[in-house]
C-alpha cells in the first residue's frame, strides 16, 4: 500500500501513515488511527495519573487510604489488601453487551461500577505517599520509580538511595537536582552524566570525578568549566565558590548554563541503535519515534520501553513481549487498547486486569480468559461474539462531546478517563491553560489548601550552615506563590531528612515547592517530537553566533559543511548546536 496523507480529526494537522504503518495494522486487524501520532499520545497520557495524590476512605473496608482517585470521583476505590482479596469478585459485575449502545459508553457504565486500586504500588515500606512504584523503602513522594530507599520529590529513579528531585536517575546516591544520569554518587544539578561521581552542575559527562559547570567531558577530573587544576587548586576554587550559600550557587549555575549553550550537542541522547529515531535510545534496532527506550524493535510511537519488539503507540511497556498497539503501563503481548494490563497475552479494551488471557473491554479480572465487560463465556461463544462487537463498534461509533468519533481502533476517549486532564502527565507534556483544558477535556479545581506561610523563601537561610533544626516546623512559602502554572502548591515544609542531606551536600535549601522544582526539570528534557535537522558542523553558524569545528572530522574537512541530516528533538528554534553522532564524537569523545 501506498504513503497516505490523512487529517487528525483532533488537531485537524495533516499526518502521514507509511506502507510499513499499513502492513503493521493490517497484521493485528486494526483499522489506520484518525488520530495523529502526538494527538494520540496526548490522549494516552490523559488515562495516567502519576502524581496527584488523595486521601479518602477505602470503600470496602474504610480504612484511610492514599489514592490517585480525588474523593469526589464517582468511582468505588479499594486499598491494596481489599483490591486483592477474595472478598468480592470482579465477574459479579459482568453484563451482556447491548447492541444498541456504542461500546465506550457501556464500557464507562461498568468503569462507575468496578472497584479500582488505590495506587499503583507493590511490596513497599513506609512510603505512603508514593506512585507507580516497586519495591522502595523509606520514600516520599517519589512516582513510577522502583527499588530505591531513602529518597523524595523524584520521577523515574531506579535503584538510588539518598536522592531528591531527581528525573530519569539509575544506580544513584547521594544525588540531587539530576536529569537523566547513571551510575552516579554525589552528583548535583546535572544531566546527562554517567559513571561519575562528585560533580556539581555538570553536563554530558561520562567516567569524571570532582568536576563543576563542566559540559562534554571524558574521563576527566578536578575541572572547573572545562578547564583542569590541579586536586589541590581544585580544592581551593571549589572552597571559592561558596556553593552553600544562594549568592554562590547561582553565580556557577548561571556560568555553567552559558558554557553549555556554547558547546555542541548530539542530535539524540543514546548509543548502540541502529537504523532508529527519537531520544534516549539504547540498543535499538529499526523503530522510530521512541523516546527514553532500551532494546525496541521494528517499534514506532513509543515512550518509555523497554524489551519491545513490533509495538505502535505504547507508554511505559515492558518484558520481552511483541505485537500491541495503544497501551499503557503494560507487560503483555499481542494485546491493543489496554492499560495496566499485566501478565496476560490477547487483551483488548482491557483496564487494569492481571494475569488475562482473550478478554474485550473488561475490567479488574485476575486469571480469567474468554470474557467480555466482566461476563465469562465458553471459548467458542466469546470467539463468534468478538468479530460482532467490533462491526458495531465500526457501524455506532461513540462520539464525544465535539463531536470527534471513536470506533474500533481507537483508544478510550479522554472524557471517559477516570482523570480531569490537569490531574495527568499529559498536564506535564502537553500543558494547557484552565480555559484551554475546558474546551476539549475535563479541569478539576484544585481545592485551595490556604496554607498559613510561616516563613518567605526570601527569609530562608542563606547560607546552609546557618539552617537551624526547627525550620522543619516552618511552613516555607514557595517563591512562585501559585503565579507559575506550574501546579503550585503555594507553600511547602522541610523533611528533617532533607535539611540533613543538604546540610551534607553544602548546597542551599530548595526556595520554590516540589511541584514547580519537578516541572522545572521536566523542561530541561526536549520535547517527545522530533524535526528534521542538519548537521551545523563548520558550515552553519549556531544560534549564538558559534562555530564549533575545532578539526578536520572524517566526513569533511575543517570548514566545509557536513553533509548529514537527521530527525532530532532540537527544533530549529533553539540555540544549541547540533552536531550528527560522527563530528559530536570527533568533537568530544
Amino acid at each position: 500500500m501506498n504513503t497516505e496523507i490523512r487529517d487528525c480529526q483532533n488537531c485537524h494537522l495533516k499526518f502521514t501513515i507509511e506502507p510499513d504503518d499499513f502492513s503493521f495494522y493490517e497484521k493485528i486487524k486494526v483499522p489506520p488511527p484518525t488520530f495523529c501520532p502526538q494527538c494520540r499520545l496526548q490522549r494516552r497520557m490523559t488515562w495516567r495519573n502519576e502524581r496527584s495524590l488523595y486521601k479518602r476512605n477505602c470503600d470496602l473496608c474504610k480504612t484511610s487510604i492514599i489514592s490517585i482517585y480525588k474523593p469526589q470521583s464517582p468511582f468505588k476505590v479499594y486499598c491494596h489488601d481489599c483490591f486483592r482479596s477474595d472478598t468480592w469478585d470482579p465477574l459479579s459485575y459482568g453484563r451482556n453487551y447491548d447492541f444498541t449502545k456504542p461500546f465506550f459508553q457501556q464500557f464507562h457504565e461498568l468503569q462507575i461500577q468496578v472497584p479500582r486500586l488505590n495506587l499503583m504500588v507493590t511490596d513497599c515500606v513506609d512510603s505512603d505517599y508514593i506512585n507507580g512504584a516497586y519495591h522502595d523503602k523509606n520514600c516520599y513522594l517519589i512516582f513510577a520509580s522502583d527499588e530505591d530507599e531513602d529518597c523524595a520529590y523524584s520521577h523515574s529513579i531506579f535503584y538510588c538511595k539518598n536522592v531528591y528531585d531527581c528525573l530519569g536517575v539509575h544506580h544513584a546516591e547521594w544525588c540531587a537536582g539530576d536529569v537523566n544520569c547513571e551510575k552516579i554518587f554525589n552528583t548535583y544539578y546535572s544531566q546527562d552524566c554517567f559513571d561519575s561521581y562528585n560533580l556539581f552542575f555538570c553536563t554530558d559527562c561520562a567516567n569524571c570525578h570532582d568536576c563543576i559547570g563542566c559540559t562534554g567531558l571524558r574521563n576527566q577530573s578536578y575541572s572547573i568549566f572545562n578547564q583542569r587544576y590541579s586536586k589541590e587548586e581544585y580544592s581551593k576554587r571549589l572552597a571559592e565558590m561558596k556553593l552553600g550559600t544562594v549568592a554562590g550557587f547561582s553565580v556557577v549555575y548561571e556560568k555553567a548554563r552559558q558554557l553549555k549553550t556554547n558547546f555542541p550537542v548530539k542530535y539524540y541522547h543514546g548509543n548502540n541503535n541502529l537504523r532508529s529515531e527519537g531520544d534516549y535510545l539504547f540498543h535499538c534496532k529499526a523503530s522510530s519515534s521512541i523516546f527514553d527506550c532500551q532494546n525496541i524493535e521494528d517499534s514506532k510511537y513509543l515512550y518509555i520501553g523497554n524489551r519491545v519488539k513490533d509495538s505502535y503507540d505504547g507508554y511505559a511497556i515492558v518484558d520481552n513481549i511483541e505485537l500491541n498497539l495503544e497501551v499503557i503501563s503494560h507487560n503483555s503481548s499481542f494485546s491493543k487498547f489496554c492499560l495496566s494490563y499485566w501478565h496476560g497475552t490477547d487483551g483488548t479494551y482491557g483496564d487494569t486486569c492481571e494475569s488475562c488471557n482473550n478478554v474485550f473491554g473488561c475490567i479488574g479480572l485476575r486469571n480469567k480468559q474468554y470474557c467480555i465487560l466482566n461476563k465469562q463465556y465458553a471459548k467458542e461463544e466469546y470467539e463468534a461474539l468478538v468479530p460482532k462487537i467490533i462491526e458495531h463498534m465500526k457501524s455506532m461509533p461513540y462520539m464525544d462531546r465535539n463531536g470527534k468519533q471513536y470506533g474500533f481502533g481507537e483508544f478510550y476517549p479522554s472524557e471517559i478517563s477516570p482523570f480531569a486532564y490537569n490531574e495527568t502527565v499529559a498536564q506535564e507534556f502537553f500543558p494547557l491553560t484552565k480555559s484551554e483544558i475546558q474546551k476539549n477535556f475535563s479541569w478539576f479545581e484544585p481545592e485551595n489548601k490556604n496554607y498559613k506561610a510561616t516563613l518567605t523563601s526570601f527569609n530562608l537561610p542563606q547560607d546552609i550552615k546557618d539552617a537551624k533544626d526547627d525550620l522543619t516546623k516552618e511552613v516555607v512559602e514557595c517563591e512562585h506563590n501559585g503565579k507559575c502554572g506550574d501546579q503550585c502548591t503555594s507553600a511547602f515544609r522541610l523533611l528533617s531528612s532533607e535539611l540533613d542531606f543538604y546540610r551534607k551536600a553544602n548546597l542551599p535549601l530548595p526556595r520554590l515547592c516540589s511541584n514547580c522544582r519537578h516541572f522545572g526539570r521536566m523542561r530541561s528534557k526536549n520535547p517527545l517530537k522530533l524535526w528534521h535537522g542538519k548537521c551545523q558542523c563548520a558550515g552553519e553558524k549556531s544560534a549564538n553566533g558559534v562555530y564549533a569545528n575545532t578539526g578536520t572530522h572524517s566526513s569533511h574537512a575543517k570548514g566545509e559543511s557536513c553533509p548529514s541530516e537527521f530527525e532530532t528533538s532540537y527544533s530549529p528554534e533553539r540555540p544549541e548546536i547540533v552536531y550528527c553522532e560522527q563530528c559530536y564524537n570527533a568533537e568530544v569523545v
